[in-house]
């Protein structure tokens, strides 16, 4: 009995006999077809990008806005500061003047019963000096107004004194010594202001009437 060669020139397929299946042709596709779906794909990208490109600038525009209003913060902030530490300041200082007018006072008033050259009367302009060096390292400076213009910004008119002598608007008197700190009004002068004299009234003669003359 004869047997069937096998064949040994097939794969696992050859084995058993059977040929191998062909392979499938590929679906020709059309020219027209494969662009349109290539354009499809392009507007599809340009979408997305623009989509992306527009989350970007949004992203973009809200950070530039949180950081402008950070910086806005830190000079309001800043600001506050400032102003509360001036204020502070500025009340010490007020209250020291005070101390500074009232030690002026008394040493005036000493001078009327003490010796100038006593101890007492020493001591107490050594402390005065030294308390007015105080005040003008701090940046206190005393306001002119004896014979300066009248300044509403500087000066508070108390009341006001017709003299014809002066020049009109002019401080008369000084009543309480003001102070700026650093360039800003501390505390205004009290003032006397100089004002033209009222015109003397001229007296009205009623007209005579016929019948009496």
């Amino acid at each position: 009995m004869s047997r069937k060669k096998l064949s040994t020139d097939a794969g696992p397929a050859g084995l058993t006999g059977e040929e191998p299946p062909a392979p499938a042709e590929p679906v020709p596709v059309a020219p027209e077809s494969a662009m349109e779906a290539l354009q499809a794909d392009l507007a599809d990208a340009r979408k997305q990008l623009f989509e992306a490109q527009s989350r970007a600038d949004g992203n973009l525009a809200l950070l530039q806005r949180v950081a402008a209003d950070y910086e806005n913060f830190k000079k309001f902030s800043e600001r506050e500061r400032a102003e509360a530490v001036l204020r502070e300041r500025s009340a010490m200082l007020s209250d020291y003047i005070d101390c500074v007018e009232n030690l002026e006072r008394a040493l005036d008033a000493g001078a009327k019963e003490l010796p100038p050259e006593s101890k007492l009367m020493k001591g107490l302009r050594l402390t005065l000096d030294l308390m007015k060096a105080a005040v003008e390292r701090a940046g206190v400076k005393p306001i002119p107004a004896a014979g300066c213009q009248f300044d509403p910004t500087l000066h508070e008119a108390v009341y006001f004194v017709p003299d014809k002598t002066k020049p009109e608007y002019s401080i008369a008197e000084e009543l309480r010594r003001g102070y700026t700190l650093n360039g800003k009004v501390l505390r205004t002068s009290k003032v006397c202001v100089v004002t033209r004299p009222a015109p003397p009234k001229e007296e009205v003669q009623c007209p005579k009437d016929d019948k009496e003359a």
